[in-house]
């Protein structure tokens, strides 16, 4: 038997799903927005109060329309800030990327902007309570350069924060969506970013209605067990509230998945004899995710 297939067959048999291993390549625009240009080492002087993300899942592609309701704590007169939104394809982070996003729209209280994008090289600085941030520095001159020292790139808009007004601000694009080895799609998103606004996220919000493509008899969380499925299981809904993604490790980041089984039918058909039969591998998802 071709080694190949034993090792995809033996990912889904024996439930080694894993979608921030080496075996899967994640879907860009899955970072929150970042607050750029601030003092390192300190948090903005705005607060993302909350974050309202309508998610249309779809085993190839996935539209997101993301809500941020911002407030500055500024005293005195308005402050500006840069918000950027990572783009994770253009950039070095570990592990594959399918992206780029696109038809990307940005706008601010309603009126669109245009996002610019910024790339260069940042230097990681980890802070004794978890948050990160980045110092720019020069690119450097070998390809062999200290690990702390990546290239990241963002999406970026200059806002003005009134004093004591919210500031709503939206993010509409698509992407490709994720994949394994083990034949799964999945989405996933990250709240690590808000980290470095002021306080608490005070609520979150996560929409997800599935396209014709999710058989959602094979969808799968993560967390598992905070999912609201509405009656006729079209769409699903999370909630976290009062949270501060810097030292809440348990909310630092959702996903969504379910098993692509038009391409294990293909698969099986294609090298019948060779994999499990389709029975099997759906039986083997089965016991992964009732564990």
């Amino acid at each position: 038997m071709n080694n190949r297939f034993v090792i995809i067959a033996s990912l889904i048999l024996n439930g080694l799903i894993a979608s921030h291993a080496n075996d899967a390549a994640l879907n860009d625009g899955a970072g929150g927005p970042e607050p750029i240009g601030w003092r390192p080492g300190a948090e903005s002087i705005i607060q993302m109060k909350s974050e309202h993300l309508d998610i249309h899942f779809g085993v190839k592609k996935t539209k997101v329309i993301a809500r941020f309701t911002f407030l500055s704590h500024k005293k005195g007169g308005s402050a500006i800030q840069k918000l950027g939104f990572p783009n994770a394809s253009r950039s070095e982070m570990d592990g594959d990327i399918i992206g780029p996003i696109e038809n990307l729209v940005s706008r601010v209280n309603g009126e669109t902007v245009e996002a610019k994008l910024v790339e260069g090289y940042y230097r990681e600085i980890l802070k004794p309570d978890g948050s990160i941030f980045r110092e720019k520095v020069d690119k450097p001159k070998t390809e062999n350069y200290d690990g702390s020292i990546q290239k990241h790139a963002w999406y970026v808009i200059e806002v003005e924060f009134p004093e004591g007004e919210e500031v709503i601000i939206e993010r509409e694009y698509d992407c490709p969506t994720g994949i394994d080895s083990s034949m799964n799609a999945f989405f996933i998103y990250e709240t690590r970013t808000g980290g470095a606004w002021r306080d608490e996220i005070e609520k979150l919000t996560a929409e997800v209605t599935f396209a014709d493509d999710v058989h959602t008899e094979f969808v799968s969380f993560d967390p598992n067990d905070e999912w609201t499925w509405s009656e006729n299981r079209s769409k699903a809904t999370l909630i976290w509230e009062n949270f501060e993604p810097r030292t809440n490790q348990e909310r630092q980041y959702f996903q969504v998945g379910v098993l692509d089984l038009a391409q294990v039918k293909r698969f099986v058909k294609e090298n019948e004899g060779d994999v499990p039969p389709l029975e099997d591998w759906i039986s083997g998802w089965k016991k992964v995710h009732s564990e």
